[in-house]
Formats: C-alpha cells, sequence, structure tokens
C-alpha cells in the first residue's frame, strides 16, 4: 500500500491558514500585522524547504515506510500486514505534521510569541505518527 503527499496541497494549507493568523493577530498597540505574518510570492518557496525539513525528521523516525521523497511529494509504502484502515489517518497525520512544521518555522522568524502552538502540534502529530505507522494487523491464524 502506498501513501502520496503533495506539497502544493500543503502549501495551500499553510497559506490560508496564515491568512486567518493574520487577519486577526495584532500587535501590542493593536497594529494589524497582517503583512507580517502572511507569506509574499517571493517567500511561497521557503515553504517547500520546510517541509522537506519536515520529512527529513520524519524520515529518521519512519525510515521502513518513507519510500521515496521527490521535490514536491512523499511517498510512503507500508508491508502487507499494515492495516490499510489507518492510511487516511496516516496520511492525514503526515500533512499536518508538515504544516505545523511549516507554521511553525514560518512564525518563529515572523511571530514567534504564535510558534510555540505549532511546535507543539507537530510534535503530537510526530508521535501520532510513529504510532501508527508501526501498528501491524495481527498474524492470520493457519487453522
Amino acid at each position: 500500500m502506498e501513501i502520496i503527499i503533495n506539497f502544493s496541497t500543503l502549501t495551500e494549507t499553510v497559506k490560508r491558514t496564515l491568512s486567518v493568523i493574520g487577519k486577526r493577530y495584532v500587535d501590542a498597540e493593536g497594529n494589524p500585522k497582517y503583512k507580517d505574518i502572511t507569506l509574499g510570492s517571493n517567500e511561497e518557496p521557503l515553504l517547500t524547504d520546510y517541509f522537506k525539513t519536515a520529512l527529513v525528521v520524519l524520515k529518521t523516525k519512519t525510515e521502513r515506510f518513507s519510500s521515496s521523497t521527490s521535490d514536491t511529494t512523499i511517498t510512503l509504502s507500508f508491508p502487507s500486514n499494515h492495516p490499510t484502515g489507518n492510511d487516511t489517518t496516516i496520511r492525514d497525520a503526515f500533512s499536518a505534521y508538515c504544516v505545523s512544521y511549516a507554521l511553525y518555522s514560518w512564525l518563529l522568524v515572523t511571530a514567534p510569541t504564535l510558534a510555540g502552538k505549532y511546535l507543539e502540534d507537530a510534535t503530537m502529530m510526530q508521535n501520532s505518527i510513529i504510532r501508527l505507522v508501526y501498528t501491524k494487523m495481527p498474524p492470520k491464524s493457519k487453522y
């Protein structure tokens, strides 16, 4: 079984989240920080860098299952004893981890007071991923 995660979907999620945060975030004087929080077109390629860094971290934790990555996707491959009922959850967890990691990385520079929430989210997703990818179906009975 294979799960493919595309960076373009992750990019749209990060941009949408930053837009929502930017619309609501103000500094101590009440000045809107939308332009500081959101990504400009020249900054969008940074997201790919953040996703690749996130995947390096995940690859070290799930090496047996992260079969290949390209500049725009990661492919997760699982053995036959993998419960396929977890595939959607695993894909969603990998995506959420990458998004949270990218948000954390971006906000660490643009709004450090907000970054911690996304580091916590990324850590929580990483722990979930490790648990999910190492879950196996019980052996089939020979009788």
